[in-house]
C-alpha cells in the first residue's frame, strides 16, 4: 500500500521529500548524539563557587587582584580563605564569604582613592600649549604635559574613564576623587602616568596633597600649593609621623594620631585636613 502511495506522489515532489526526510532522520540522530555526549561528558557543578559568586557584586574591576569576580571566586572555592579582597563589597561582603567557606571573616580598613596634587588652574599655570591626544598618558609622554608643574594632574581624566562606580569628576583644570563614592578598586591608581592617586584609609585626616620632587625655590615659581621641604610639619609632628622623601614630607597614615598640628604650620597650605577636600 505505501509503496503504490509513493508511487503516485510526482516525482518532483519525490525529488524533494526524499532528501528532506534524510535531513531530518539525520538530524534526530545528532540530537540524540549530543544529548549522550553532554551527559557523559559534562562538567561538575562546583556548588561552592557558585555560593560565592552569588555573593560578590559582580563589578568585575579588579581590585581584588583578579581578572574579575569569577577569577576570586575560583581562588575561594580551590581552598584560599582571605575573604577581605573585595573593596566594593567591604565588610558585609567579607562576612558573607566567610559563612560560605566556613571561616572566620577577615577585614580591612575602608579606603579611598586621593589625588596627592591640589595644582588647579588658579595655582599654577601651563608652559605651553598641548594639541596633542587628549589623554594623561599622551600628555605625559610630551616633556611631562603642559602644566608648569610637571609632576602634577594633567587632568585629562584617564582616571575617569576606568572608574567604574562614577567616583571622579574634573574640576578646576584638575580631577576630584569623592571618597564617599570610591570603592578603592585601585584602578585608577594603576592608569595614572604621574602616579598621583594614591588610596588612603577613609579614616586618614592629613595628607600632603602634593608629589613634586623639586627644591623648594623651583617648585614655588611653578605651583603656589606644592610642598617646598621645609620641615616645618615634621618637625612640629608629636609622634615622628612625617619624614622627608628628598624635598617632599610625606605622612605615615600608620603613625598619625589625627593631631592636626601639622596643618596650620604649612606655609604653603600642600598639608591639608582631608574632611576639606571631600
Amino acid at each position: 500500500m505505501l509503496i503504490q502511495m509513493a508511487l503516485q506522489i510526482p516525482q518532483s515532489v519525490q525529488n524533494i521529500l526524499i532528501p528532506g526526510t534524510v535531513v531530518l532522520a539525520i538530524a534526530a540522530l545528532l540530537g540524540i548524539l549530543i544529548v549522550i555526549v553532554s551527559h557523559f561528558f559534562q562538567l561538575p557543578v562546583n556548588e561552592k563557587k557558585d555560593a560565592i559568586l552569588s555573593a560578590l557584586p559582580g563589578a568585575n574591576c579588579g581590585g581584588c587582584g583578579f581578572a574579575g569576580c569569577d577569577g576570586y571566586a575560583q581562588f575561594l572555592a580551590d581552598g584560599a580563605t582571605n575573604t577581605s579582597l573585595c573593596s566594593v563589597g567591604g565588610a558585609a561582603c567579607s562576612i558573607e564569604l566567610a559563612s560560605i567557606l566556613g571561616v572566620e571573616a577577615i577585614f580591612t580598613e575602608p579606603k579611598a582613592a586621593r589625588l596627592l596634587c591640589q595644582g588647579t588652574t588658579a595655582c599654577t599655570q601651563r608652559r605651553y600649549e598641548y594639541l596633542g591626544t587628549l589623554t594623561c598618558n599622551a600628555a605625559h609622554g610630551l616633556l611631562g604635559g603642559p602644566g608648569a608643574c610637571t609632576y602634577g594632574c594633567l587632568g585629562y581624566g584617564d582616571c575617569m574613564t576606568v572608574c567604574a562606580f562614577g567616583a571622579i569628576s574634573k574640576k578646576d583644570g584638575i580631577i576630584q576623587v569623592d571618597p564617599n563614592e570610591c570603592t578603592a578598586c585601585g584602578q585608577c591608581v594603576i592608569m595614572c602616568p604621574k602616579d598621583l592617586l594614591q588610596l588612603l584609609p577613609k579614616s586618614a585626616d592629613v595628607a600632603v596633597l602634593c608629589k613634586n620632587g623639586w627644591p623648594g625655590a623651583q617648585t614655588k615659581k611653578n605651583c603656589s600649593v606644592g610642598c617646598i621641604g621645609c620641615q616645618k610639619c615634621a618637625k612640629v609632628c608629636p609622634v615622628g609621623a612625617i619624614s622627608m622623601t628628598g624635598p617632599l614630607a610625606v605622612v605615615d597614615q600608620n603613625l598619625c594620631i589625627h593631631c592636626g598640628a601639622c596643618v596650620p604650620v604649612c606655609p604653603t597650605q600642600s598639608i591639608v585636613l582631608l574632611e576639606k577636600n571631600i
